[in-house]
Formats: C-alpha cells, sequence, structure tokens
C-alpha cells in the first residue's frame, strides 16, 4: 500500500520549501596536478600499468619484488626497485620514502632513505595500503592485481589526474577555541581519536588541520566540544535553519509526527529515489554531505523543532565505519529520552537496498513530538547554538527534567572539587580554555560555569593536589543559575601594611611545614616566618633590612690546620 497524493501533501511542501534555500557556498581549495605519478608494484602489471599512462602522466615506476621482474628494453619511462617504507602529503604533493632504493640503471647498491617526489601515487603492491581510510584520499589509488576491472579503473581514473582541481574547505578551524593541551598537559582529543585520514595533528596548545588531506567526513566538527572545528557544508547555523524551514513547513501543511531522514547524496539518495511512493508520507529526507558531520546540535534541534524521531541511513558496511556518528546519536537519545521524547526515537538505519530502508524505517520506534515546537532562528557560533538547541529541546520537551545524565566522552558535566584539599592556586583557572573556572579580583575563590564546561580534563590534569573530579552530567537548573562557588576562603593579610595577599589556609600551611624543621627558620631565626606573614612588597622591605642571604647555610665547622695535628697531646687524649 502506498501513500496517496493527500497523505504525501505536507511532505511535498517541506520538501519544497527546502529546496528553495540557497545553497552552501565553502571555501575552495586549489590543488595542482602537474601528471607525475609513482606506479609501486612487485610484478610485471606495474610497467604494464606505466606503458599504459606514459602517454598522459611523467610515470615512475618503483618495483618491489626482490629483482625477479625483468624490464623490457626501450621504454620511455624510469624503473627502479625498492620498498616504500612510509608515505605522506596529498594530491598534488606526495612524498615517498623507498628503502633499498635502487636507481634504474641498476648501478648503485641498494640504499634506505631515497625519497620521490610526485602528484599521484598509483599503488598495485601486495601489502597493506600506505594511508589509512585510503579509498577517500584524492590522488592516492590502490588496485589489486587480480581484479582486472578494478586495476582498468584505477588506470583510467589517474590518466585524468591532471591539471588544476578544486576540493570544498570542508572544516572551518578557530584555534583559540581549542581545548587540545595547555601548559604541555593533554586535554580533549575527540577530533584527533575520530579523524580516520589522520588530517589531524597536535600543534602545542591546539591541534592543526590538513584541509588538502581531509576529505570532509566531518567527524571532528561533529564531536569537537568548543566549536573550534565546524563544518562548512554547510554550515552549523545554515543546517539549522535548513531543519527548521523542513519541520515547520510540514506542520504547516497539516503534517503530524515527522521523522526526519539524514542521508548523503551518493547512497542515501539512490535508496530513497527507488523507493519512491513507497516511502512512508511522515518521513521527510533530508540531504547532507556526509551523515557523520551531523552533530549533536543539528539532532537536538530537529527535536525541538517537532521531529517524533530522526533515522540516520547508512550503508550496512559504511566507509571508515560510524563509531564516531554512534556516539553522537548515543548521546542525542540519552536526552530524547530523558527528556520525554521517547526510548530509541534517534537511529543510524543500516540499508544497503530500498528494502532494506523501508523495514529499518517500520522498526524505528515512533517517539512524541514536542506538544509545542520550538522555531528559533539559529543564530551564532557552533557551541551556541549546540547550548541554543538543547535549551529549546527542554523548554519544548513533553516530560522535561533538570538533570540528565550522560556518557562519559559527553561535552557537558560539572567539576567537583574536594575543598579540604584545594589551596586556591587556581592552576585549574590558568588550564581551563572555555573559562568554566575563574577566580575573583577581590578575594581567593574559585568559580564554575555549568554552560561552559566542555569536560576536557585539562583541570583535573593540571591540578597539583589531585582534588578535582569531572562528572559528565546536564543540569540545565544550573545552566541559567549564576556561577556556582566551588570554595572560597577568607583572604590573609600582610602583618604590616594589612594588605590582602594569599589565603589564610595556604599561609598557615606553609608555616606548619616550615617553624622548626628548616635552618632558617630554626631557633634565633624563627623570627624570619614573620616574612611569610607579609605581603610581596614588605617581605622584600623586612630581607633587606634584616640582611637575610637566603642562600647562606648553616655555619661551617672551623677547619683543621696543620698546628692542630702538631699541638702536644693531654693525658685525656686532647690536644692543646
Amino acid at each position: 500500500m502506498t501513500d496517496t497524493p493527500a497523505h504525501t501533501g505536507p511532505r511535498d511542501t517541506a520538501v519544497a520549501a527546502l529546496a528553495a534555500l540557497p545553497p552552501a557556498q565553502p571555501p575552495l581549495l586549489s590543488l595542482v596536478s602537474d601528471g607525475t605519478i609513482l606506479i609501486c608494484g612487485d610484478g610485471a602489471a606495474a610497467i604494464d600499468a606505466g606503458l599504459r599512462l606514459a602517454a598522459s602522466l611523467d610515470v615512475t615506476v618503483l618495483l618491489d619484488d626482490g629483482g625477479l621482474t625483468p624490464v623490457p628494453d626501450g621504454l620511455s619511462f624510469p624503473v627502479a626497485r625498492g620498498r616504500i617504507a612510509s608515505a605522506t602529503g596529498h594530491f598534488g604533493a606526495y612524498q615517498a620514502v623507498v628503502d633499498g632504493y635502487v636507481p634504474p640503471d641498476g648501478m648503485a647498491l641498494p640504499r634506505d632513505g631515497a625519497v620521490s617526489r610526485c602528484d599521484v601515487i598509483l599503488d598495485l603492491a601486495a601489502r597493506p595500503p600506505l594511508f589509512p581510510a585510503h579509498e577517500a584520499r584524492d590522488g592516492y589509488l590502490r588496485a589489486e592485481v587480480a581484479d582486472p576491472a578494478a586495476f582498468d579503473a584505477a588506470i583510467a581514473e589517474a590518466s585524468e589526474l591532471v591539471g588544476e582541481f578544486e576540493k570544498p574547505q570542508y572544516i572551518a578551524f578557530r584555534k583559540e577555541l581549542c581545548a587540545h593541551s595547555r601548559s604541555s598537559i593533554t586535554g580533549c582529543t575527540r577530533c584527533l581519536d575520530a579523524c580516520a585520514m589522520q588530517a589531524i595533528a597536535p600543534a602545542g596548545e591546539h591541534v592543526t588541520i590538513d584541509a588538502y588531506v581531509c576529505a570532509g567526513c566531518g567527524n571532528c566538527a561533529a564531536v569537537c566540544p568548543t566549536g573550534a572545528a565546524s563544518y562548512t557544508l554547510p554550515t552549523v547555523d545554515m543546517q539549522l535553519d535548513r531543519l527548521r524551514t523542513l519541520l515547520t513547513s510540514y506542520r504547516a501543511a497539516g503534517g503530524r509526527d515527522p521523522v526526519v531522514l539524514f542521508h548523503d547524496g551518493y547512497v542515501g539518495q539512490p535508496l530513497i529515489d527507488a523507493a519512491g511512493p513507497a516511502l512512508p508520507a511522515h518521513v521527510l529526507p533530508m540531504a547532507v554531505n556526509e551523515i557523520k558531520q551531523i552533530g549533536l546540535e543539528s539532532l537536538a534541534a530537529a527535536f525541538a523543532y517537532g521531529a517524533a524521531g530522526i533515522g540516520i541511513l547508512a550503508r550496512r558496511a559504511p566507509r571508515n565505519g560510524v563509531a564516531t556518528l554512534a556516539g553522537t546519536v548515543d548521546l542525542a537519545g540519552a536526552f530524547a529520552a530523558a527528556l520525554g521524547y521517547g526510548e530509541d526515537s534517534c537511529r543510524i538505519l543500516h540499508a544497503d537496498t530500498p528494502d532494506d530502508m523501508l523495514a529499518e524505517l517500520a522498526a524505528l520506534p515512533l517517539g512524541h513530538a514536542a506538544p509545542a515546537p520550538a522555531s528559533f532562528a539559529p543564530v551564532g557560533s557552533k557551541r551556541e547554538l549546540l547550548e541554543l538547541s538543547l535549551r529549546m529541546l527542554h523548554r519544548v520537551a513533553p516530560a522535561p527534567v533538570e538533570q540528565v545524565a550522560l556518557p562519559q566522552g559527553a561535552p557537558f558535566g560539572k567539576v567537583h572539587v574536594q575543598t579540604d584539599g584545594c589551596t586556591l592556586c587556581h592552576a585549574c583557572v590558568t588550564a581551563c580554555p572555555t573559562g568554566a573556572l575563574s577566580a575573583s579580583e577581590d578575594r581567593p575563590l574559585l568559580s564554575f560555569s555549568h554552560g561552559a564546561c566542555v569536560q576536557c580534563g585539562l583541570c583535573e590534569s593540571t591540578c597539583p593536589e589531585q582534588v578535582i573530579t569531572l562528572e559528565p552530567t546536564l543540569d540545565f537548573a544550573a545552566w541559567n543559575a549564576p556561577r556556582q562557588i566551588l570554595k572560597e576562603e577568607e583572604p590573609f593579610c600582610c602583618i604590616r601594611c594589612a594588605k590582602p595577599f594569599g589565603t589564610k589556609s595556604t599561609i598557615e600551611r606553609i608555616i606548619a611545614k616550615l617553624e622548626g624543621k628548616h635552618w632558617m627558620f630554626a631557633g634565633e631565626n624563627a623570627r624570619r616566618l614573620d616574612a611569610i606573614r607579609m605581603c610581596e612588597d614588605c617581605r622584600v622591605e623586612a630581607v633587606l633590612n634584616e640582611g637575610i642571604d637566603p642562600y647562606a647555610g648553616t655555619a661551617r665547622p672551623k677547619p683543621r690546620l696543620a698546628e692542630d695535628h702538631r699541638a702536644p697531646i693531654d693525658f685525656d687524649g686532647r690536644r692543646h
């Protein structure tokens, strides 16, 4: 049974409204290939590939066969021997390090560490690929020699990789927002863990993203808690505006209980097209560039705008996996379940055929749509939009609660401080990249802003007293409350000028550790403890006036002289 036009009318209206929105226009990168190709393999197939590509590309063949493959005479391209130990770079600027290298003329002993630079690599070797997620790496082609169709397809693709090309710059990165590291202590590593292309690397207190290597999967942007990495195809505000248009148009046309079906263009769209009228009328397709770009802000906004369920369409064996996306879906599911939108109403739908897709949609539990859906305009940065989406998700929830427990790795949470052990040294404040922890200029205290915390762990790792622990949770009441005072103490005032300069507990702890236990503050020198009770200005004055030498030690023993040994000895054995 298929849906009638009357049933599909609201969806058709919503899809038409979505199509009327302007397309995303991300910044573009230029890649230039002069047609230099390195063909590596361990048999005659590499030479055959060179013969077929020599007319269109500047070919170099590297044989890794131990010298077993004979090299025909009269070739128009060089054939060297060696084994690629490592490869780096991107399309138009690859660099391969070759061990056991023997030049084409064969007149040299094998050597390690030879470097080959090329624009394209055609890898026919029977060994693991040179790069992770190699299928998505531009300019790196790999084919099994035993598969003639794949071999021919790789050669055909390689022959066209010469000239100037453009690709989107998928990720916009703001290093000042990155919470990766402070003072050589590692904090957030979410993007590093999620990037299958290894296009992200640490660079001091932040990370760096190689836009030329990036394949645009969007994992890093989806998991970035601060908004330092954000997707550009489309931007987050544009993505949320598309969701708002889709769901508000559907509802205005009389539609009810919509299910948003996120899909890409190369897997999901063909399945939706093939399903045709069999697609349920309440299912609203929402195209994205990559399903893994979908972040928590999009899923939360979809429920807030009135969705009764969310499906994300993926093939059964997706390229490079969807583990990161699954974590985002689990996090959204925790919010949906806690706030009354329904259990398991947000899922990844694995399908390779239209029938698979329809079966997955039929099994998707229909949740409870918001009684009065939100219609907020998505304006702000990525982190601001995430917070706004969650606030609206809570405001229009069928069964709102003030606190939601979250799984480990969630980008929200609390900081707990064991106040008895905290010295208010404020090392955590210095390390905190988002300002969630802060001090006061007026008095010794440590305050916390729940909404700003991204659970990066830098405060916990930095604390010299090890009195900080993290709890992943979202407390909506705390979001709307003033900053929480985690610890506050009376200031210690200088005994000379009464200037506050530290905390009472810290000064007393220092005095207790030194009094009678250190030569500088023992015996007659005990009065020097007063210098610790003074502010920085009075302390300097006191030290100068008293002539204290901080480098002086205890009195040295009197040296023994030759006369001491020549002195007569009394009957009791003493010299005099």
